[in-house]
């Protein structure tokens, strides 16, 4: 993007503290180079930049009411900028607050988050202190799935678990006789 100002309607480029048409800069241009300053490249790129935005220039026409056309122009005249220029700054206001809308709009979206659907209470992982507690779970490898005459790619996975009988702590403390007082 090009970073000097340039004013469409007077088809001038804002460069060294001055506004300088096509024919103003080609005559600067020309004056340096005949007075041996071949340092033109600021001007020469001043010169291409209004050249290029002059030929992509589009100009739109619109209707608007005798007040709104009379308060436009008193606007402009206390301003001391152009109708055009005015328009131009409105509309460019007008785009970049709804591009901003826009943004800020997907930024919410973004920092939503959905809720997930409560996991079922058979499904949620279990606290530590239970997991170790409970029966362990074996699960046959392909090998003994093989074995059983499975095919382990077909098979559904099967949980074999080793049931564990509760016993009383007395019962326990007999079989292991060291326990006993």
């Amino acid at each position: 993007m090009n970073s000097l100002p340039i004013d469409v309607d007077a088809e001038a480029v804002f460069l060294d503290d001055a506004w300088y048409t096509r024919e103003d800069l080609a005559r600067r241009i020309k004056a340096m180079i005949d007075g041996g300053d071949y340092n033109i490249a600021r001007p020469s790129a001043a010169l291409e930049a209004l050249s290029a935005t002059l030929q992509q220039v589009r100009t739109l026409s619109f209707r608007v009411t005798p007040d709104l056309a009379d308060a436009l122009t008193q606007l402009a005249n206390r301003s001391g900028n152009s109708v055009g220029q005015l328009v131009r700054e409105a509309v460019m206001r007008l785009l970049t607050e709804s591009a901003a809308e826009a943004e800020e709009k997907s930024r919410r979206r973004e920092d939503t988050v959905k809720a997930a659907a409560p996991t079922p209470p058979e499904r949620q992982p279990m606290p530590p202190d239970e997991a170790l507690s409970g029966p362990p779970v074996v699960v046959p490898g392909p090998g003994a799935l093989r074995a059983a005459g499975l095919d382990p790619a077909a098979a559904p996975p099967i949980e074999l678990t080793r049931r564990v009988e509760p016993q009383p702590a007395a019962a326990r403390a007999d079989e292991n006789g060291w326990f006993k007082q």
